[in-house]
């Protein structure tokens, strides 16, 4: 079960634990953590203007 919570826990809430966690899985780097961090709030900016707009 504490697969599918750490992500969510991470886009929603955005804690140090669970962005380690995503970045030790995915084995990114320093620059690939602030590009998926780039690309979230993309989508979420995306998806507030969509139900907003």
């Amino acid at each position: 079960m504490d697969w599918i919570v750490r992500p969510i826990r991470a886009v929603l809430f955005a804690d140090e634990q669970a962005f380690l966690w995503i970045r030790k899985k995915l084995g990114l780097t320093e620059y690939g953590m602030a590009a998926l961090v780039w690309v979230k709030g993309l989508i979420i900016g995306f998806l507030l203007a969509y139900f907003l707009f």
